[in-house]
């Protein structure tokens, strides 16, 4: 591979591989190695490579701009108020659209078309995040203080997507309603990791998501129940018709009591607890836990069958660990929780089919479903008698 720098005093940064007769500028090469393909590669590529240098020299120039040992903070902002951010969400969501790609994912998770649209999913963008964001300035918004936006290496404002956090925007919906932050639901999971907020921590004027809980369903209701996730209560509200509300992790219970304590003042009675099947997991070691743990570990084959899995262990008791913290909050409510638990083994073990609610309701319906010829367009959201039973036992 030959690389020329400099041509006649200037700059070429150009290459040309002597085997396989490859050749081209920077942006070439970059994208031909990162399997950037399409009409807009070299966007997309000299997107990339200007972000990367940039926060390169970020990392010097944020903490020690003169190498002389002096600290200096990234510029953030404080995070604005919901109702502000609601407003810009909204208008984002209307510049936005759904690939069908990410369309059929949805509704392979049991969602209609409809209930897509009325829940606002969308594609994030590869690129024109720029342009996106001198909309939103046009139109009179500011994006100070709003969660994914920042500004620029070129002090232009921004929305922080790139390739590599590409996936669904979802929506967290506060109890009015308002739209609080965004999850993206990733294409590419980073080291099994499958969802991130849409954040601008630790860049220039951005500001952090804070990880909201999540609520859909009626807020005047006697009963909410309670799971993991973004997405997740949006699906189980979507084909129960029940009320959710979904943490952004099942240690995140101090959001979580704010919201049942809302809830409470609004005629709350009863949450039933609807945590993945985790709790209840075989923790027996037979190298069936997360790629990226079982292909590091170096006791598998002699602990296959016979030994724990420290690292299944490790999960169930952090969901345990959630759930104690939520069966506290409802004590000091005074409200009564009910868990709730399916697909069990006669021992009470997780069988390992549905981890969570929404796969347990959706693989029990889609079956119903599959035997009347159901095209999935316009189901109604109350399937709630021809859900499949569970287990039930008060905290």
């Amino acid at each position: 591979m030959n690389f020329r720098i400099v041509k006649d005093g200037e700059l070429a940064n150009t290459y040309h591989c002597f085997k396989c007769g490859a050749h081209g500028n920077m942006l070439t090469l970059y994208a031909d190695l990162m399997g950037i393909c399409g009409v807009d590669r070299y966007k997309i590529a000299y997107r990339e490579i200007k972000t990367a240098l940039h926060e390169g020299a970020g990392c010097r120039n944020s903490y020690d701009s003169s190498f002389t040992g002096t600290m200096t903070q990234i510029e953030e902002e404080e995070t604005a108020s919901l109702e502000k951010r609601s407003q810009i969400y909204q208008r984002l969501i209307e510049m936005l659209s759904l690939s069908e790609t990410h369309r059929r994912k949805l509704m392979d998770r049991g969602l209609t078309s409809n209930q897509i649209e009325v829940f606002h999913f969308r594609s994030t963008p590869v690129h024109g995040t720029e342009g996106l964001a001198r909309r939103l300035i046009k139109e009179g918004y500011s994006l100070a203080g709003i969660p994914g936006f920042y500004m620029n290496q070129n002090q232009n404002w921004d929305i922080a997507l790139y390739r590599n956090n590409q996936g669904i925007l979802c929506p967290a919906y506060s109890i009015s309603g308002k739209i609080e932050g965004f999850q993206i639901r990733l294409d590419a999971p980073h080291d099994d990791k499958k969802y991130l907020w849409l954040s601008s921590t630790n860049k220039k004027r951005g500001a952090g998501s804070k990880s909201p809980v999540s609520f859909v369903g009626n807020p005047f209701g006697k009963t909410v129940r309670v799971t993991e996730g973004i997405l997740k209560p949006i699906v189980a509200h979507a084909l129960s018709g029940y009320s959710f509300l979904g943490t952004p992790g099942v240690n995140q219970y101090k959001s979580l009591e704010k919201a049942l304590a809302v809830l409470k003042e609004n005629g709350l009675e009863m949450v039933m607890e609807y945590f993945d099947m985790d709790k209840f997991m075989d923790i027996g070691c037979y190298g069936d836990y997360k790629s990226s743990t079982c292909g590091k570990c170096q006791n598998k084959e002699r602990y296959y069958g016979r030994k724990i899995c420290e690292e299944k262990r490790k999960k169930r008791d952090q969901i345990r660990a959630g759930c104690c913290r939520l069966y506290e909050s409802c004590d000091r409510l005074k409200l009564k929780c009910i868990r709730k638990t399916w697909d069990q083994r006669e021992d009470g073990i997780w069988a390992g089919n549905d981890k969570g609610i929404d796969d347990y309701w959706w693989s029990g319906l889609k079956k119903k479903e599959e035997q009347i010829g159901y095209d999935g367009m316009d189901r109604t959201i109350h399937h709630r008698s021809n859900l499949p039973s569970y287990g039930t036992r008060v905290a």
